[in-house]
């Protein structure tokens, strides 16, 4: 790494620090550039070289986030629930307090929305790539597992995660296993080539 990109990486981690540190003490949509450049000791020109508005920040720090999870999302030998549920709701809790510190200033919807972005992505290649080459419709069991692990995450997040990963991943699939039934995924996969034939 050349000394700009370094000198650029910590600008922009001197940037996300004065903002998290801003965004603890009053309400996000009173937060100006003017204050998280004075808190970060940089200079708004080199703000608006990294970023184009202060969402962006929070944007890119997200995309950090999620490409580690990306990173650190093994191949699945066999679906199981527990092990999924453990590993993800483990990763978030990495960063407990900046997924809290959203929740608290009312940016959920940008929250779900990055994580949703790169999770879909991550079921479908955790499941074994020769098995995948035969499953009918793995887009639309990513999508499902995304949207359903994305509304469990956000309720943890409405009771401060005050669970650990292990307790909340037994909890939540314990009680998907109650109601989860083996499908007869020959016939819907039947079903579905003869939609897309059609």
């Amino acid at each position: 790494m050349n000394g700009h990109q370094k000198q650029k990486e910590q600008s922009g981690r001197m940037i996300e620090e004065a903002l998290f540190a801003l965004m603890a003490q009053k309400d996000y949509s009173r937060i100006t550039v003017s204050e998280i450049v004075r808190k970060a000791d940089v200079s708004r020109r080199t703000f608006y070289r990294l970023y184009k508005e202060k969402d962006d920040v929070l944007r890119c720090y997200l995309g950090k986030l999620c490409q580690e999870y990306r990173g650190k999302s093994p191949v699945l030998e066999r679906y199981d629930i527990y092990q999924i549920a453990r590993e993800y709701f483990g990763f978030w809790y990495q960063y407990r307090d900046f997924l809290l510190l959203m929740h608290r200033s009312g940016l959920d919807g940008m929250l779900y929305y990055e994580i949703s972005r790169v999770s879909a992505d991550v079921v479908t290649k955790r499941i074994a790539q020769p098995v995948q080459k035969n499953l009918c419709g793995i887009e639309y069991f990513a999508d499902y597992s995304t949207g359903g692990f994305l509304l469990l995450l956000q309720r943890w997040l409405m009771t401060e995660m005050r669970d650990t990963p292990e307790q909340y991943a037994e909890t939540v699939s314990g009680a998907l296993l109650n109601f989860i039934r083996p499908a007869e995924s020959k016939a819907r996969c039947v079903l579905m080539r003869n939609r897309e034939g059609q």
